[in-house]
């Protein structure tokens, strides 16, 4: 039996925002495939600076990152301007 995946593209700003809910624990590839914004990753708290600044990612970079299951969210913010993060993960 092949495998599904989900796929898709979020513009993301300066306010935290939801790039995907995996429904399992395993791990989510992203990509911010925008030329200008770095990206942040982390939960619906992330930040761009201090103390809930999150893993960044640089415009035209890819990033595996692990994943917690369906109750944990994985939430994306730019420091300014907006960014296009794109993913992919098994359904």
């Amino acid at each position: 039996m092949a495998e599904s995946y989900v796929q898709g593209t979020v513009s993301v700003g300066t306010t935290a925002t939801l790039v995907a809910l995996p429904d399992k624990s395993g791990g989510i590839f992203v990509s911010n495939a925008s030329g200008g914004s770095a990206v942040f990753f982390g939960g619906s708290s992330v930040t761009a600076s201090g103390a809930t600044a999150g893993p960044s990612l640089a415009a035209g970079s890819s990033l595996m990152l692990p994943t917690a299951g369906p109750a944990h969210g994985l939430y994306a913010v730019t420091a300014s301007g907006t960014a296009t993060v794109s993913y992919i993960f098994p359904a």
